[in-house]
């Protein structure tokens, strides 16, 4: 079974935004990739001490230090704010996953190594496909070229599998239910052909979340996008009961309050008051 295209489309997770617009550069793939890939994006670091503040997406990132490919790594899911200390100048080059779409090119499940902060993508994905990134990302002359070489490199290494029927019925409550408080009693997820205690089994292998934190990541960044829109300052009345629950949530998931939010780039130098 699989999970409504058009509803994994439609979900496109913010990092926030960077001060200086030349650092940052994201592209989303073209069809069919973009059914599994999110978007590929660079990080240019100039000289100096900066930290890269990164919140939850529920995406899985593989991320490859342009400078030595031996410096990469794949981020699983996270629950709350992670800081990365950069030593600039340094470029990254990362590739995000939609939700799931890490499984057409990792067989290993992703329970199985989520509770690690990073993995070595040799540690999970084939000899092959990791020296064919390598390969093209170390030919590419501009990011466009690279974005556009890695979409062939990355089809002919997909293996198509199907979702689980019942994770993909919890997957898509989520969705239609991002604006409200996610019912995961025994009596709603038998709709989905388990139990809660299943649920959470299933939820925790193959999303790399407790359902109930994957909904709130799911709840979080629909807000974020709201706050980026004409009604940013009533991105709470759509997703919480009121302001307090919302900005209590949200430095919960961020570490810093919607306010901060707003004003902050998410990479910052270290000795700035950021």
């Amino acid at each position: 079974m699989y999970i409504n295209t058009k509803m994994i489309l439609d979900y496109n997770p913010t990092q926030g935004k960077i001060a200086d617009d030349r650092a940052y550069k994201a592209r989303q793939p073209l069809p069919p990739l973009n059914r599994w890939v999110q978007s590929y994006w660079q990080l240019t670091v100039p000289k100096g001490q900066f930290y890269y503040h990164s919140v939850p997406d529920n995406c899985v990132d593989w991320i490859i230090n342009l400078d030595c490919f031996d410096d990469n790594f794949l981020i699983p899911p996270f629950i709350s704010s992670t800081l990365f200390h950069i030593d600039g100048p340094a470029s990254f080059f990362g590739i995000r996953f939609r939700i799931l779409g890490h499984q057409s090119l990792i067989s290993v499940p992703l329970g199985e190594w989520c509770e690690n902060a990073s993995v070595k993508a040799e540690d999970l994905l084939s000899a092959d496909t990791v020296y064919s990134v390598f390969e093209v990302i170390d030919n590419a002359k501009s990011f466009d070229e690279r974005c556009n070489s890695l979409s062939a490199v990355i089809l002919s290494a997909i293996t198509f599998t199907d979702v689980d029927p019942r994770l993909a019925r919890y997957i898509r409550y989520c969705y239609k239910n991002v604006s409200s408080n996610l019912d995961l009693s025994d009596s709603r997820c038998s709709e989905f052909g388990v139990s809660a205690r299943q649920l959470r089994r299933l939820a925790k292998q193959h999303v790399g979340l407790l359902p109930k934190d994957f909904g709130k990541v799911l709840r979080f960044q629909s807000a974020l996008k709201t706050m980026s829109g004409p009604q940013d300052n009533k991105a709470y009345l759509d997703h919480y009961y009121d302001q307090p629950h919302f900005v209590r949530e949200f430095k919960r998931l961020s570490g810093v309050t919607p306010t901060q939010f707003r004003k902050m780039s998410v990479l910052y130098n270290h000795y700035s008051s950021e």
